[in-house]
């Protein structure tokens, strides 16, 4: 897959997952929308997604473009976290990479049907380090029954 391809699939993604990350109102629906929309969008595209997964392993050009994606995510949940639970800087880095693997992964071995059921376990690992197990819990368990 060619480097451009590579940018503008995650530069859809990208805008994907702040489109719903906007359309909530409180920081931990709005972290939990954007985990939704993230995986929502493998499973819509899991052929366009292996590829890019299998870029980024390959190296080259396709790297810079996918730190930029981590490092803008990573931002947006830094700005927004609560001030009292502020990790740092590469905390918030190696926590939105994790998921992204974690979802590639799902995608380079065919498990996408898992990853809709996964989204809610990708909720409570993404507020996990700011909120604690109960309350990362409840947006999980809230985003579940909304989806449901």
């Amino acid at each position: 897959m060619a480097a451009a391809d590579v940018s503008a699939m995650l530069d859809e993604l990208e805008t994907a997952v702040l489109q719903a990350c906007n359309a909530e109102t409180q920081w931990p629906a709005r972290v939990a929308a954007g985990v939704y929309a993230g995986v929502d969008f493998a499973i819509a595209r899991p052929v366009l997604a292996r590829d890019v997964a299998s870029d980024l392993a390959a190296g080259g050009d396709s790297g810079r473009v996918y730190d930029r994606l981590v490092g803008r995510l990573a931002g947006f949940i830094r700005v927004n976290a609560p001030i009292d639970a502020r990790l740092p800087v590469a905390t918030d880095e190696a926590l939105v990479a994790g998921l992204i693997g974690l979802v590639g992964d799902h995608v380079r071995i065919d498990r996408t049907e898992r990853l809709r059921q996964l989204r809610p376990e990708l909720v409570l690992l993404a507020l996990l380090p700011y909120l604690g197990f109960a309350e990362s819990q409840r947006w999980a368990n809230f985003m579940a029954d909304r989806e449901a």
